[in-house]
């Protein structure tokens, strides 16, 4: 909530305070109905304090008119076409419909994306990081290390578009990006046996 909301808030609070507190007086007798109108009159007829009346009247109905209507516009700005919006955290992606709303957060992004890369043997160790930005555009980077005599070219093919897939059946979410960044190539030595075997 902005200052300016609080402020307004309070001031409206105040307002029904006070009435509130007159309104009693008046039913249990502690205050005269005409004491008030005379004190109001009495107030009125005081030029400054009728413009200052007029002043703050003025101020209170646009203060009105600006909560009413521009806080129902933001909140329908906040959500796209699609129904789709980002949480306020910024952890995932929240889709509503008629029925409800469903959040998906990017650890869970992350594990599916992880549960593809286990799947292929030339990889010997990843790191996923999933990035949601305020259009819902996700965009997956995974860091590899890979075997060597690995074909980088069809693994990075492969393993975007598998990922892609499994992101998509299991969430309904579309995958922008797949980045895959190699990070380090590992060599496997040959088992002493197999030397022996090439000398013979």
């Amino acid at each position: 909530m902005k200052v300016v909301d609080r402020i307004i808030l309070y001031i409206y609070s105040l307002i029904i305070l006070i009435e509130s507190i007159v309104a009693i007086l008046l039913i249990f007798g502690w205050a005269k109905v005409e004491t008030i109108i005379y004190l109001i009159t009495d107030m009125l007829n005081n030029s400054s304090a009728y413009n200052t009346v007029f002043a703050i009247s003025i101020i209170f109905i646009i203060l009105s008119i600006k909560s009413m209507l521009f806080n129902s516009y933001r909140e329908k700005e906040a959500v796209d076409t699609e129904g789709k919006r980002k949480d306020k955290m910024g952890e995932g992606v929240l889709i509503e419909n008629e029925d409800g709303k469903l959040l998906i957060s990017k650890d869970t992004i992350e594990r599916l994306a992880n549960s593809v890369v286990k799947n292929f043997s030339n990889i010997q160790d990843a790191r996923t990081k999933v990035l949601i930005d305020s259009k819902n555009n996700i965009a997956i980077v995974v860091e590899l290390q890979i075997l060597q005599n690995t074909v980088i070219k069809d693994l990075n093919s492969n393993l975007q578009n598998r990922i892609k897939e499994v992101v998509k059946q299991a969430t309904d979410l579309d995958v922008n990006e797949v980045n895959v960044k190699i990070k380090n190539i590992i060599n496997v030595p040959q088992k002493p046996e197999e030397n022996d075997d090439e000398i013979e």
